[in-house]
């Protein structure tokens, strides 16, 4: 059985991607991954998670012409090669996908990534949201299954498309590991308790409050992994604030070595505002890989996030835009290293439950009955 995956993405930290592809070939399919290209790299190449092919576009900074660019492309790749089953990751790629699965018959699953009526870059590009949402609207009609990452999510995606049969809610868990240094990045530890926060720096996420917070807390520092959008204002940030000391920046690590340099730490922050409909329901790979590392979390307290705190006992959750009260709530966690202890062994029990090995079977259920 041959399978699938498309995403307009690079796939260095595509954990979701790699982690369904892994376990398609693991599971006996043929797997193609098409991804976009960047400088350096080959566009044809052979991985432990399938068979990679690149598409190169000139048009690296966005807008429309890239969209347009690459679906063009992607359309005619697909066209002459065999798939039997197109797995799209995200609404970039669904209309090349839908339209190979309609003209060859071909079955297609949906990978929503994210609720794209209540992604933050439609707020200021109404007309874009418009075009956008109304071309899935049209695609719909050829979706096989639509996947996507928490349960009210799904349930948006129910009520906005409810003649597609089949929801299904596929989790961003890692694999279940055990942190090793060998694999680490060297991790400063300048004071006696260290945040970590790792990923992407979008607003949104609460890193500007983060970083006000830690101006009030003496004895602790924080390590953010990761760049983006906000990294030079984040770095004027520190330097306005004077906490040079307390904040250091380093640049993305691999993602095999995300868990094990995160380890490292006594506790790993997701604080994602309720900004959009995506961030007040998000479910980041994040939270889960700090539990998969063993960390005690703060997390803020939208709904997706405190559940999975509450029910586990995994930390602390906080409301994401009141600096003071993060900082408080971090002097609370590091003073009591009793709980610290009780929470890092919750989050060695939960990794138990929540990992990869688990919420592949889901997915692979989803490929067999597609096949049959």
């Amino acid at each position: 059985m041959h399978l699938t995956h498309i995403t307009l993405n690079h796939l260095d930290h595509d954990r979701r991607l790699k982690n369904q592809a892994h376990s398609a070939v693991s599971a006996k399919y043929q797997v193609l991954i098409i991804a976009l290209g960047r400088a350096g790299e080959l566009k044809e190449e052979n991985a432990l998670f399938g068979d990679v092919r690149r598409i190169f576009s000139p048009f690296v900074h966005g807008g429309p012409l890239k969209f347009i660019h690459y679906n063009l492309h992607l359309f005619f790749l697909l066209w002459h090669i065999r798939t039997d089953i197109l797995h799209a990751h995200d609404l970039w790629v669904l209309p090349a996908a839908a339209l190979i699965a309609a003209f060859k018959k071909r079955k297609l699953v949906y990978d929503a990534h994210e609720y794209y009526a209540g992604l933050m870059i439609f707020k200021k590009r109404p007309v874009r949201k418009l075009v956008w949402l109304f071309m899935e609207s049209l695609l719909v009609k050829y979706i096989d299954a639509l996947l996507t990452v928490s349960e009210p999510l799904a349930e948006k995606y129910r009520q906005r498309y409810p003649n597609i049969s089949d929801y299904r809610v596929i989790r961003n868990l890692p694999f279940r590991e055990q942190p090793s240094l060998k694999q680490a990045m060297s991790f400063p530890r300048p004071f006696k308790h260290m945040l970590v926060y790792h990923g992407h720096l979008k607003p949104g996420r609460g890193l500007e409050n983060l970083i006000r917070a830690m101006a009030q807390i003496e004895n602790t520092g924080l390590v953010i992994i990761g760049g983006g959008e906000l990294l030079e204002r984040i770095r004027r940030l520190v330097c306005e604030l004077d906490v040079s000391e307390k904040v250091i920046i380093n640049d993305y690590v691999s993602l095999e070595s995300i868990i094990s340099t995160s380890a490292q730490a006594d506790i790993g922050v997701v604080l994602f505002e309720k900004t959009s409909t995506n961030y007040s329901y998000a479910l980041p790979n994040k939270f889960f890989e700090y539990i998969m590392a063993g960390l005690p979390v703060l997390t803020s307290d939208i709904e997706t996030l405190s559940g999975y705190v509450q029910k586990y006992d995994l930390g602390r959750t906080v409301d994401p835009s009141d600096p003071r009260l993060i900082s408080k709530t971090i002097l609370e966690m590091t003073g009591d290293p009793e709980a610290l202890q009780k929470w890092r062994k919750n989050a060695h029990k939960a990794s138990e439950d929540l990992n990869w090995d688990r919420e592949a079977e889901k997915l692979l259920k989803i490929y067999e009955k597609l096949a049959d």
